[in-house]
């Protein structure tokens, strides 16, 4: 179930329960918010995050697709984000080419479309040049042919096998990537075989079928393939992961062993501690997404505990990484400078950075720690959300900071008990475009969001309003933890996910009348229904307690800046 600003089951509640609730059901039920004109009836259908945020799930899924340490892979692997479907979903491919029979294997992965994990690409054994053998793809660029009637990207790879000194393979396979699965076409293949006398090579070709062809046809079979395709060139940006060499160790020198001579039991030296490589590097404060105006300026803060070096990084859309002096040599005015300790200034803030990020990357004896990302949205946010923000400043700076002003004025009510209030701005589904958060600004109200909104066409759209018995809280992970109430036997506690312009419900934990006169306590999972299905979980009261303690998680506010 989706909701927005009320909630459906809370209002058929509210009907059950009004003439026994006044004022106060009045405002569980709160009154429904007038839809802009301008908002659709629905969510965009498919909203992917930024790249740099795509980028940190994969790296946050290491384990999957990373060669792992002490396995079978002795030489050195490398890997690649990129997006070679062009659907907007980042992918990851990592390789490993072995020995001298140059067999390549691959590991590939993509980023979900929600974000919240990562898919295997690579189902089956590809078998183009040995089993499970993938051409040689650690290159600095491939040639890209785009189908556009077919809507399909295909990369052309050549691969190099060897099964002894007088016998080489070359073949040339396309890569292409549909609907979440990694597929090749295998085009054909240049044996060369040289004598035992060291002549040669004899040379034979053969297409996909295995039809012999002349070499003339081998070094065409990709161009034919893919003749009246659009031509590119794609580049890939490998990063190598060299694995350290065993330390030799040489054989000791035979000596003679002279007749045992009976010694007194020696007295066992203390076991010495294992030497340590160093205490583990842990990020401890991560640097926070900002939106701001072209020509103006802020500062990212991250700290680390264990840390002996910090080095701030760039990053574009794309997840490229750059030093302090690449960005600002591709973006003209520009100036970033890290100051002392734990600080990156930004200043003089160009529209191309709309979108570009910043982390910090912390180096120490037993490992490098990365920061999380944080997003530069270059652009008038608060403009956009202006009569948001003004229908705020006029409640405080009039004095009509009353409940029946706030439910007229389609404002929350917590403005009754805040002496002072402001916004900020936070991305909840990395899509690029900051949500408004309106809380207290003094810190009163606590946590408590007052208001949520996003942007559609340029235009605010409420997400989500706080009144006496329907509060919300901001998660640290973007998640929206609810606490409703409709009268002593109906208590709701939910986690809702932004998707377009609706948050939609994700998991409850709530309170139920039975037969007996009491309570019984259920957890939905998938949705929020406000109602028991068929499919919930009933639980303990311990258990209840404890589900809404996980339910809760950390909550956030953003930096707020102060309305009136």
């Amino acid at each position: 179930m989706k909701t927005k600003t009320s909630h459906p089951a809370r209002t058929r509640l509210c009907a059950l329960l009004l003439a026994v609730l006044l004022f106060g059901s009045l405002c569980a039920c709160g009154k429904a918010a007038p839809k802009p004109s301008a908002a659709p009836a629905q969510a965009p259908a498919r909203q992917l995050l930024p790249a740099m945020e795509q980028r940190r799930v994969l790296e946050e899924n290491r384990a999957l697709w990373a060669f792992p340490e002490g396995e079978s892979y002795y030489d050195a692997w490398a890997y690649v984000f990129t997006d070679l479907d062009h659907n907007g979903q980042m992918e990851v491919l990592a390789a490993s080419t072995q020995g001298t029979g140059v067999f390549t294997y691959a590991h590939f992965y993509e980023v979900l479309a929600d974000g919240s994990g990562v898919r295997n690409l690579y189902h089956a054994s590809v078998e183009i040049e040995g089993t499970d053998d993938w051409p040689e793809i650690i290159v600095d660029s491939l040639p890209c042919y785009y189908d556009r009637a077919a809507d399909r990207y295909y990369y052309a790879c050549q691969g190099v096998t060897r099964d002894g000194a007088a016998h080489q393979v070359l073949s040339w396979a396309a890569l292409s990537l549909k609907d979440g699965v990694a597929e090749w076409e295998y085009l054909g293949r240049e044996d060369l075989q040289w004598t035992d006398g060291g002549e040669g090579p004899i040379v034979t070709c053969t297409d996909a079928a295995g039809n012999p062809i002349s070499e003339q046809d081998y070094d065409a079979l990709v161009e034919r393939r893919f003749a009246g395709m659009e031509k590119s060139e794609q580049k890939l940006n490998w990063t190598l992961i060299q694995p350290p060499l065993p330390e030799y160790i040489p054989e000791p020198e035979p000596v003679s062993t002279p007749e045992p001579v009976p010694t007194p039991a020696p007295t066992p030296e203390p076991t010495a501690a294992p030497v340590q490589s160093g205490p583990q590097v842990v990020v401890t404060k991560n640097p926070t997404s900002e939106a701001l105006g072209v020509g103006e300026k802020t500062w990212f803060i991250a700290h680390a505990s264990n840390a002996l070096a910090l080095t701030w990084e760039i990053l574009d859309p794309q997840g490229n990484v750059y030093s302090l002096a690449d960005a600002m040599s591709r973006h003209p005015g520009l100036k970033l400078e890290a100051l002392e300790k734990d600080t990156l200034a930004v200043s003089n803030v160009p529209q191309s950075l709309n979108g570009w990020g910043a982390r910090a990357r912390f180096d120490g004896q037993g490992n490098t720690a990365y920061s999380d990302i944080a997003t530069l949205y270059v652009g008038d946010y608060a403009g956009a959300y202006a009569s948001v923000i003004q229908a705020y400043k006029t409640a405080y700076e009039t004095g009509n900071r009353t409940a029946e002003y706030a439910f007229n004025n389609n404002i929350s009510e917590y403005i009754v008990g805040s002496e002072q209030v402001g916004y900020g701005l936070k991305d909840l589904d990395k899509d690029g475009m900051p949500e408004l958060v309106i809380a207290d600004y003094g810190g009163a109200a606590g946590k408590i969001v007052f208001d949520l909104y996003t942007l559609y066409n340029g235009l605010p759209v409420q997400l989500a309003m706080s009144t006496a018995r329907n509060r919300w809280f901001l998660r640290t992970d973007s998640l929206m933890y609810n606490e409703a109430s409709g009268g002593a036997a109906y208590s709701y506690r939910s986690l809702y996910r932004k998707t377009g312009t609706e948050l939609s419900g994700i998991r409850s934990a709530f309170t139920w009348p039975n037969d007996a006169g009491g309570v019984d306590y259920y957890l939905q999972e998938g949705t929020v229904s406000f109602e028991p299905l068929s499919g919930d979980t009933k639980l303990s009261e311990t258990e209840f307690g404890a589900k809404v303690d996980e339910l809760q998680g950390t909550f956030f506010l953003p930096t707020l800046t102060k309305i009136a």
